[in-house]
């Protein structure tokens, strides 16, 4: 390679890492050409010549990043190639080491994975790049399961379902000696599918969670409505903009543009951003309660819940003063899981195991949607997973 190719190599990697570095802080709207150009040292020329296009760089950026991925699985996978059975305990141990690893060195590929994942859902050029990168995924989790634990497949559903989201959580708060505590007690009832091995005692779970939840002031499930009217409306925007874009999208004249008013009348009802993101947060805690509707499909509503509460806890790993919102939703979704298991199932679970639950039902939803594919049934999988609750 001469002096000019090694060169034009330098350049093009260069600008790789920058591009990787502002998709992990930003999001995809932060990969616009001359900011990344400036960052990277470059022009938007270089970046034209270099990829073609912004689509053409994503590509190569995600195609990097399943490459590093595929390799960090595989030197996972030897490590624990010595491990002949999958214990509850030991698999409770293999899964908080995957998730201190997706949260720490592999911290920016899993930022990037969570954002694809996100996009993915109504995005079919997202969904194109991602799709194989679920695969790959997939054969790992069945490649760590088979011969070592009894039925394989329904395991690397639940666990693969399961990291997906609380990844998510674990990129926000793995510094947190409360959350990694909280996280400890749902892994050893996804682990043990329910029963618990002596640390996730009822009182004990439900004690660490008010710790990490102050008081939000946000919706429960007795209190009335917060909005009415053209700022029922306004939520309503906001709720769909932290859906379609991420929390960090969330702007005045985000939602103006959604809700069809000028970010001023936005301004009126909510002055703050901050305020908004509060509104659009509620109207997600309204759907997760079965309050509000504003989609007519079961599948739908999940749907709109998943991306909503992945979206604020991946939010909140850039945003730290977000993080108690994302830990009172995942307390939501684990006490309407509650109530519905209760309800249809006749069968009363303690919140640990439910939390548990809701977390592996949510991540398989999320990873459905971004394949463009109707969310597995989740009676099914609850129903698995809690076999030995209670």
């Amino acid at each position: 390679m001469d002096l000019a190719e090694t060169s034009n190599a330098a350049t093009a990697e260069r600008i790789l890492e920058s591009a990787r570095v502002r998709l992990a802080a930003g999001g995809f709207r932060d990969l616009t050409l001359r900011p990344l150009a400036e960052a990277s040292g470059a022009t938007v020329a270089a970046l034209t010549y270099h990829f073609g296009s912004k689509g053409a760089l994503i590509e190569r950026l995600v195609l990097a990043e399943r490459r590093a991925d595929a390799a960090r699985h595989d030197a996972f996978l030897a490590r624990f190639s010595a491990l002949q059975r999958l214990a509850p305990a030991a698999l409770a141990a293999l899964l908080e080491n995957y998730l201190d690893e997706a949260a720490g060195p592999a911290r920016v590929t899993s930022l990037i994975w969570c954002e694809l994942l996100l996009a993915a859902v109504n995005d079919q050029e997202a969904r194109g790049l991602v799709a194989p990168w679920i695969a790959e995924r997939r054969a790992f989790w069945l490649a760590l399961f088979e011969g070592r634990i009894d039925d394989p497949a329904a395991w690397a559903r639940a666990c693969m379902g399961y990291v997906t989201d609380e990844a998510a959580h674990s990129l926000a708060q793995q510094d947190s000696p409360d959350y990694r505590l909280m996280r400890a007690m749902t892994l050893e009832r996804l682990a043990s599918r329910g029963a618990g091995l002596g640390l996730s005692e009822p009182a004990f779970f439900e004690a660490v969670v008010r710790r990490l939840d102050p008081a939000l002031e946000l919706p429960g499930t007795a209190s009335q409505a917060p909005y009415a009217g053209r700022a029922l409306e306004m939520a309503l925007a906001a709720g769909e903009v932290i859906v379609g874009r991420g929390a960090e999208g969330v702007t005045h004249r985000a939602v103006g543009e959604r809700a069809k008013a000028p970010a001023s009348s936005v301004a009126y009802h909510f002055r703050t951003r901050l305020d908004l993101l509060r509104a659009g947060l509620t109207v997600i805690y309204l759907v997760a309660q079965g309050r509000l509707t504003p989609r007519q499909d079961q599948a739908e509503i999940e749907a709109f819940v998943a991306r909503g509460t992945v979206s604020v806890a991946l939010a909140a790993a850039r945003e730290p003063e977000l993080a108690p919102y994302a830990v009172d939703l995942r307390r939501l979704r684990g006490e309407n899981l509650r109530r519905r298991v209760a309800q249809r199932l006749g069968r009363e679970l303690d919140l640990c195991a439910a939390q548990s639950a809701s977390i592996a039902r949510l991540g398989a939803t999320l990873l459905a949607r971004a394949e463009g594919l109707a969310p597995p049934e989740s009676g099914e999988l609850v129903e698995w997973m809690l076999a030995a609750a209670n």
